[in-house]
């Protein structure tokens, strides 16, 4: 394993980058609890990030680490206070977003994606829609044999070891060569050996020219000695910051001595850890601040217009979060085109999200035949039949609402972190969500109800099939977009909990537990916007209306109350034939999920800041 920068790299990614100095002073950030009102997790933080350097963020848990990062990397505004220069000059949101990538710990890809698929849906979206297939291609190929991902080009994301993850996620930010890198604990579940291969790639990074910052929790001394510089926190207090070997004296002068062969990382979290090193720390402390906080030592580069940034009203960042993503690189219509492919692709290779669940369908609707076997022209056995019915919608909306659930929760994590570093637009997300979900709810309803509907005798009429197969599909869609609603606002135990109790109350009133004349005045209102209701009702009147006629009775003594079709839907008050209003009602039912699924996108991405 080769460590150091001189290593042979490709040429468009190890070209050397505009000398940069990331300077912060005086940053502070308040958690407001619910208790003690505000709690400070950052206190008048003070240092600085220099190009080529490598820079290790060190201490404690809850020192105030990944909030230091956030803040730095502009993931966390609300809050935050203090001065934060890029070059000497107030740093601009927007293009330093364009111009620095943020990998988080828990660095969510897609599961169903090799490596290279997903290098190359990030070079798509990232790349002006300008660069030919040709430079897309070599930005792969370099980009891999710089990370040293050959032996994983063709594995699925869900299939790589630890460090092939890192070093992926690494990959993916690289596609535009940024020359601000931050990392919240890159080692975070790698063995030693894995942990030092990730480093060694960071420090080639650094030494390219790049401003590469990592969050590292307890590194080893082997690990600790490949970063250039370190920035030590305590309490939300910066106690050292500067270069790693001049830690150790900075902290004698102050009384800390680190014994012989001692790991230096574990002597400052040692330092930082005791109850009392707060006090004891006062002198590290102020001569941080002395350092970093003076506006006489902030060094102002000189750099072309390109690299500088012009100042920006802070208030308005923090108060407006829409306009502090990168602009997109590539138009509406190829962001569709390349994130359609990728959900469809993705559903291909999902066993459970596609193959089991069209077999599962499968299944139960033969299952269903078995039990409900030819019953549906027989007058003596319409209650059961209307059973087999009211079994059909459970079957179809509990199969399509509770995947959809487990689905969304590792889409959304990855559609933040995409939408808010300017690869798509949310309108071609949504889209693209839509369409590609749209061949797994067509299918599984169709092969639920051609095969059950049949088996159960129910009439072979296709006018009839075709009503029946219309509002089956309905109902899919209907709990597919409620699954996905609910997994994109809340966690995933709580959205499993809260769609079946949300939706149980509406059976209640679909008209098969208890009939709609029986129902109190007061409650006979929220029949009306149970969308079961006009899905069962859509069903009956599908089945037994439209001049349905006498039925069939099997009957030993040769009397069946219900002997014609109307008087049972008399009874039922679904009497009419008004299937279009059931159908239309449920089509508003569905607009107003689509409406609610735009607005749910929308709640998660502002929702993603705070």
């Amino acid at each position: 394993m080769t460590d150091n920068a001189s290593t042979g790299q490709p040429n468009g990614l190890a070209a050397k980058q505009q000398a940069l100095e990331l300077h912060f002073s005086q940053a502070n950030y308040s958690l407001r609890g619910s208790a003690k009102g505000f709690s400070p997790i950052l206190n008048e933080a003070c240092g600085v990030f220099k190009s080529g350097r490598l820079t290790a963020i060190l201490g404690p848990s809850g020192a105030g680490k990944s909030t230091l990062l956030n803040a730095l990397a502009g993931f966390k505004l609300r809050g935050v206070s203090g001065q934060f220069l890029l070059n000497g000059q107030p740093r601009d949101m927007m293009s330093f977003r364009k111009m620095s990538a943020y990998i988080a710990q828990d660095f969510v890809m897609l599961n169903f994606l090799t490596t290279e698929e997903t290098i190359r849906v990030s070079v798509d979206l990232k790349m002006p829609r300008s660069t030919t297939r040709a430079e897309k291609q070599k930005t792969i190929d370099d980009i891999i044999e710089i990370l040293q991902l050959q032996s994983c080009r063709q594995t699925l994301v869900k299939n790589l070891s630890g460090g092939e993850h890192k070093r992926l996620s690494i990959a993916i930010e690289l596609v535009t060569n940024p020359p601000i890198m931050f990392f919240d604990e890159p080692t975070s579940g790698l063995d030693c050996v894995a942990s030092y291969q990730v480093i060694c790639h960071l420090q080639r990074l650094a030494h390219d020219g790049r401003i590469v910052v990592c969050v590292v929790h307890q590194p080893g001394s082997r690990l600790f000695q490949l970063f250039d510089d370190v920035l030590v926190l305590a309490h939300g207090e910066v106690l050292y910051a500067g270069e790693q070997r001049e830690m150790l004296s900075s902290f004698a002068e102050s009384g800390f001595i680190c014994p012989q062969y001692y790991n230096p990382a574990d002597f400052a979290l040692e330092v930082c850890s005791h109850s009392t090193s707060i006090e004891r720390c006062e002198s590290l402390i102020a001569q941080n601040k002395l350092r970093h906080c003076h506006p006489s030592n902030i060094v102002k580069l000189q750099v072309d217009e390109e690299t500088a940034l012009i100042k920006v009203d802070q208030e308005t960042s923090t108060s407006d979060l829409s306009h502090l993503r990168s602009k997109e690189q590539v138009g509406f219509w190829y962001q569709l085109r390349v994130l359609l492919c990728r959900h469809l692709r993705s559903m291909y290779r999902d066993l459970m999200a596609v193959q089991m669940r069209l077999i599962m369908h499968v299944v139960i609707a033969l299952l269903l035949g078995v039990v409900y076997w030819q019953i549906g022209a027989d007058a003596e056995k319409i209650v059961s039949n209307v059973s087999c019915i009211f079994f059909i919608i459970l079957f179809i909306f509990a199969g399509n609402a509770m995947p959809s659930i487990l689905l969304c929760i590792q889409d959304s994590a990855v559609f933040i972190r995409e939408y808010y570093n300017g690869w798509y637009s949310l309108k071609a997300y949504y889209i693209s969500k839509v369409l590609a979900d749209l061949p797994l709810q067509l299918a599984c309803p169709t092969l639920f109800i051609s095969i059950g509907y049949f088996m159960s005798g129910q009439p072979a009429e296709w006018q009839r099939f075709a009503m029946c197969w219309g509002i089956c599909v309905m109902t899919a869609f209907i709990a597919h977009f409620i699954g996905v609603i609910a997994g994109s606002l809340f966690p995933m135990p709580l959205a499993i909990f809260l769609v079946p109790s949300a939706t149980i109350p509406f059976l209640l009133f679909s008209g098969f537990f208890i009939r709609l004349n029986e129902l109190s005045w007061f409650l006979r209102p929220i029949c009306n916007v149970s969308f079961f209701r006009y899905i069962f009702e859509g069903l009956l009147r599908a089945i037994y209306g439209y001049d349905r006629g006498d039925l069939e009775c099997h009957a030993q003594l040769g009397y069946c109350y219900y002997r014609t079709a109307d008087q049972f839907l008399k009874d039922f008050q679904m009497q009419g034939d008004e299937f279009g209003w059931d159908l239309a009602v449920l089509g508003m039912f569905m607009v107003f999920l689509l409406i609610s699924f735009f607005i749910t996108l929308k709640a998660v991405i502002r929702r993603a800041l705070r």
